[in-house]
């Protein structure tokens, strides 16, 4: 009996010295950063930050991958089923981590079973583009060309989020549009600076520069009040389309499993690389405001957002598909 006592208190004392042992050996090699959505996106440029940081921290190699397609369903699954050991990374954004679970019947992954959120990373309204030829200047004169071209306006959409954006518009203004889908956000924003749609909306880090530009329009943007980071833009709600309010935000995932203090010092590492005040200013100039989180905090955001998003969809008209 005593040898047994022994034996059991001898394991239980090792185990938290083999996840320190662990995290002291930690990273062991170069990362893989999965990304959802293609080169430019928002998500894809938050990815590329935190690899030069994590490269700057642990001095290993810190590889982005982008994996578009089935509104980052396909780089979800990968990273799901990807080894816990920390050197696996999902750099997302609510597309992946929330709406999918309300547009998609099936999902090859769960996001609130599969993984462990590590932080946000950064936050921001959907803005309303539209092409600069378009002759609407308001939200409202929108509307109207739509009402007088029924189904003969089209919408882009590179993720599921800007999806549900364009036909909540639709259900909230009484208007019918054409939905033309795209891999992502900018692939969808390149076809409308060309013509070939003629709205779409987008995050302001991908689109913002363009305004800026001219090449393109904001006609407002999608949160209660207006934006900080671009208080000249009206919102939709002003505007007259009744509570359209949507956000958009990019978070670090990791594969259910790795151990914690494995997850601490690579949160530590992340935090320390998206709080760095330059990053932060370039962020801003960018459109996107930083808005770290605990673990705790972006899981609460994933589950309440999956069902905002079912109600969206509700009130949309939208089936899942």
């Amino acid at each position: 009996m005593i040898d047994r006592r022994r034996l059991l208190l001898a394991s239980v004392a090792a185990l938290p010295f083999g996840s320190a042992a662990k995290a002291d050996n930690f990273p062991s090699g170069p990362f893989r950063i999965l990304v959802p959505f293609g080169p430019g996106s928002a998500t894809d440029q938050s990815a590329r930050n935190i690899a030069e940081g994590l490269n700057r921290t642990f001095g290993v190699a810190a590889v982005v991958e982008n994996k578009p397609g089935a509104n980052g369903a396909i780089a979800a699954e990968v990273a799901a089923k990807a080894k816990p050991d920390g050197q696996t990374i999902f750099v997302c954004s609510n597309t992946a981590a929330a709406s999918n679970v309300a547009m998609m019947k099936s999902l090859p992954y769960d996001p609130l079973k599969d993984f462990e959120a590590v932080t946000l990373i950064g936050r921001a309204p959907v803005f309303m583009i539209v092409n600069d030829k378009v002759e609407a200047r308001t939200a409202a004169e929108f509307v109207a060309l739509c009402k007088r071209q029924p189904g003969k306006i089209n919408f882009g959409s590179g993720s599921a989020s800007t999806r549900i954006s364009g036909e909540l518009l639709k259900a909230k203004a009484g208007i019918d549009m054409m939905h033309v889908p795209y891999k992502s956000t900018p692939a969808a924003l390149q076809d409308l600076m060309a013509g070939h749609v003629q709205m779409c909306f987008a995050d302001p880090v991908t689109s913002l520069p363009q305004v800026k530009a001219g090449t393109v329009r904001c006609l407002g943007v999608g949160s209660r009040g207006r934006y900080k980071l671009t208080p000249d833009i009206p919102t939709l709600i002003e505007q007259g389309i009744p509570d359209f309010e949507l956000m958009t935000w990019t978070g670090v995932l990791l594969p259910r499993g790795v151990p914690a203090p494995v997850r601490a010092k690579l949160r530590d590492a992340v935090l320390k690389t998206i709080t760095d005040p330059v990053y932060v200013e370039r962020q801003a100039q960018g459109g996107s405001e930083i808005s770290p989180s605990s673990p705790e905090e972006m899981q609460q955001i994933m589950v309440a957002e999956i069902a905002l998003y079912r109600e969206m969809m509700r009130i949309a008209g939208i089936e899942p598909e």
